[in-house]
């Protein structure tokens, strides 16, 4: 081989070298140009090429460092950025699998929940009321969830009215009252006149002697008559008879009179000249005393007004309930110390057409509630012995049974009887009207959960996501979605609190191409391929002597 063919062939290596060069120079700039040009692109990765010898030539790797991007607030429950390193997967129009960061979504005219090339993303459709009480029955397991599909929600979507069977009570009944017994006093003093001095009359003292009957005569009477505590009326038309005046009665005997008018409700006394009426059995009274005088004399005859006032303590709470149609039914439900310091007696009662079908007479249910002697709960009766109330809500709607819960249950304090101020209310019931959908937000599991308008929080769906071994291998497939490959390995798909990942609602991920750096290897780029095409010109002239020669 002559010298002239070596030396041309030494030429055409360096030329092939040199050029391989140019060309992965120019992809480079390529790479960093299109870097830049998404420096704004949600969800973006910037991709990097490197150089490697190979054979005599130089070869360009194209990678993409997996960095998360910083977070920008939108404001919009639809718009999700991801920090961790998992990806969204959405739906292509030949139903492939392509996974992207880019978490800028909405729900389009049909429901479903898509990105802004309108491709479906993926998860699960979920319905699951998760604002009762036994929240913790709601949880659902991975495995049990199946394969992704379309999020696709109605936005005309409505949960049903459920009639209420359930009522949780919380509170506390004041230990610290008691019942208090209602006590009458005559508001005049019955005088003595026999003394030198007037004085109070005693029992024995005669009517005669009394100031107030001193012209009473015989033959003369006095009706007693009045109200007994509960307001039952008492008196001559309920068969008492008069007291009748002959003579020779004195204080004593108008106070047995009195007594027996009474009967068992109350005693009457004589206290300082004064006429005092207890009642027999403390609490609220509606006891009353009146005095009606026939005959010839002159007797005035004393009134009474209350001295202490009877009182029962007693509490109250209203509650809301709903039938199988989840029209609203108020009720107000009273609790009354009893005898016994450590029971209070309940009663249920309705504040409209309801009617207590199952219980007691008066239209209420009633009943006692128990506590033992540090104030805990022990039980709640009913006095029909049912343990149920049963109320027709009087509109047409199904017959509702009601269990009424004072013991507590998951994450609610049930009554107790402590010496503390009372406070009643209703923790909770299980019963709802009707309700459309009002609002969705997303957490940072990826649960996309509605508010409705009468009040229930539902789980709707979850976002599924997904992890590669080696995302930076993924190839890119363009608007910012990735595709696997060999060396990616396939996707783990569950969901964010299954891998180390927190979804950001209102937020979105920007690019994380660092405009510095971009511009820093674009000089370098620039410089290398200028080098490269100046080693072209020697090259060009290199051959162009050799072929010189060779003439």
């Amino acid at each position: 081989m002559s010298s002239s063919q070596q030396t041309s062939l030494g030429t055409g290596d360096a030329f092939s070298s040199v050029l391989s060069s140019l060309q992965n120079q120019r992809r480079r700039l390529e790479v960093i140009s299109t870097n830049i040009s998404n420096i704004n692109t949600i969800g973006f990765k910037s991709s990097r090429m490197t150089f490697l010898e190979m054979l005599g030539q130089t070869v360009g790797k194209l990678y993409t460092p997996f960095e998360q991007g910083s977070f920008t607030a939108t404001g919009s429950p639809t718009d999700i950025a991801v920090q961790g390193r998992s990806f969204f997967i959405i739906r292509g129009g030949d139903d492939e699998n392509m996974f992207t960061r880019a978490g800028s979504f909405y729900f389009d005219q049909d429901g479903r929940l898509v990105n802004q090339d309108r491709l479906a993303v993926q998860g699960w459709t979920l319905n699951e009321v998760i604002n009762g009480v036994n929240e913790d029955e709601h949880s659902v397991e991975i495995g049990s969830m199946g394969a992704i599909g379309d999020i696709v929600l109605d936005p005309d979507m409505t949960v049903g009215a459920q009639a209420t069977t359930n009522i949780w009570l919380g509170g506390n009944l004041n230990a610290g009252k008691e019942r208090v017994t209602n006590v009458l006093t005559s508001t005049d003093i019955l005088n003595n006149m026999t003394g030198t001095i007037t004085e109070p009359a005693d029992d024995t003292t005669l009517l005669s002697d009394v100031s107030q009957f001193s012209t009473i005569s015989t033959g003369d009477t006095i009706e007693i008559s009045g109200t007994f505590a509960d307001g039952t009326a008492f008196g001559p038309t309920y068969g008492t008879l008069p007291f009748t005046y002959t003579g020779t009665e004195t204080v004593g005997d108008f106070l047995g009179a009195i007594n027996a008018a009474l009967g068992s409700n109350a005693t009457a006394t004589l206290e300082g000249g004064a006429i005092v009426i207890t009642d027999t059995i403390p609490g609220d009274s509606q006891t009353s005393m009146n005095f009606n005088y026939t005959g010839t004399g002159t007797v005035t005859l004393p009134g009474f007004e209350v001295s202490e006032s009877g009182y029962t303590p007693k509490a109250e709470t209203s509650l809301v309930v709903y039938d199988s149609f989840g029209t609203a039914h108020h009720l107000t439900i009273e609790f009354t110390i009893s005898d016994n310091m450590r029971e209070w007696n309940w009663k249920v009662i309705p504040q409209g057409n309801e009617t207590i079908v199952q219980g007691p007479s008066n239209n209420s249910g009633t009943g006692q509630i128990n506590f033992d002697p540090s104030g805990n709960f022990v039980s709640m009766t009913f006095e029909d012995g049912t343990g149920i109330l049963s109320l027709d809500p009087g509109n047409g709607a199904a017959q509702m049974t009601l269990n009424l819960n004072a013991g507590g249950g998951p994450g609610i304090t049930g009554i107790t009887q402590y010496n503390a101020e009372t406070l009643l209310g209703v923790r909770h019931q299980d019963g709802q009207p009707s309700g459309k959908l009002e609002g969705i937000s997303v957490d940072e599991d990826g649960y996309v959960t509605g508010s409705f308008s009468n009040g229930v929080i539902m789980k709707l769906a979850q976002l599924a996501v997904a992890e590669f071994d080696d995302p930076t291998s993924m190839e890119k497939s363009g608007a910012s979605n990735f595709m696997p490959t060999n060396n990616s390995g396939d996707p783990e798909i569950g969901r964010a609190s299954d891998f180390d990942t927190t979804l950001m609602s209102g937020h979105l991920e920007q690019s994380n191409v660092d405009l510095a750096d971009q511009f820093i290897q674009m000089i370098d780029a620039q410089k290398g391929y200028q080098a490269a095409s100046r080693i072209v010109s020697t090259l060009d002239r290199i051959l162009e002597e050799t072929t010189r020669f060779g003439r």
